[in-house]
């Protein structure tokens, strides 16, 4: 059933069917990780800033998460998929992601939202709400096949990811608070992504 005859508040997240339409591409700002943009790098063989760009505070509503916000001598900035020509970078010619299997969490998540976070080494799902973002644009189908333990799973991956760049970011923060208070440079966007990259390359299972 095309979505001009159902709404995303009127279809269950369980029946919705993405039909590739490319408009989320076009519409969306999607924050990324550091592992998110590690996985890019690896899977395109383009380098981080070819692929990330920043978002000032009044760019984006992230008023959710604001741990991911990182202090930079320009001020306080959201790591994203950049965009070129009012599309995501990865969006291909044939309204594909280019990169699909290395995509960012979000994008993998997107559009199915939990009412609440997972808790740590909670394995179930009935408590936790299974809803759809709004879809705006969005040329959804709504005879899918999804199984909510899947998007569960998926979405406990993408919080643990989540967690531990925003406790890298905090480390990076408390050493720009410092650097300001000593009236020093608070360092600028390549040197966070070296940092964070370097970081999250350390960390990553071999």
């Amino acid at each position: 059933m095309p979505s001009e005859r159902v709404t995303s508040s009127e279809v269950s997240p369980l029946d919705f069917r993405c039909t590739a339409c490319g408009n989320c591409c076009r519409t969306l700002r999607v924050a990324v990780t550091a592992l998110d943009v590690l996985r890019l790098t690896r899977a395109t063989g383009q380098a981080a800033t070819e692929l990330v760009t920043w978002l000032a505070p009044d760019q984006v509503d992230m008023a959710g998460e604001p741990q991911s916000f990182v202090e930079l001598g320009e001020g306080r900035r959201l790591l994203v998929l950049r965009q070129v020509d009012g599309a995501c970078v990865l969006l291909g010619k044939d309204e594909r992601c280019s990169a699909y299997a290395a995509r960012p969490r979000d994008c993998r998540a997107f559009p199915f939202d939990f009412d609440s976070a997972p808790r740590e080494g909670d394995a179930g799902v009935a408590r936790r709400r299974l809803r759809l973002l709004p879809l705006q644009g969005c040329d959804f189908a709504s005879d899918g096949r999804n199984d909510v333990r899947t998007l569960s799973a998926e979405d406990q991956a993408r919080w643990q990811e989540l967690r531990a760049y925003q406790a890298l970011v905090a480390r990076w923060n408390r050493g720009a608070w410092h650097r300001r208070r000593l009236r020093k440079n608070l360092g600028k966007a390549r040197e966070f992504l070296e940092f964070a990259l370097r970081d999250s390359d350390l960390q990553t299972p071999r």
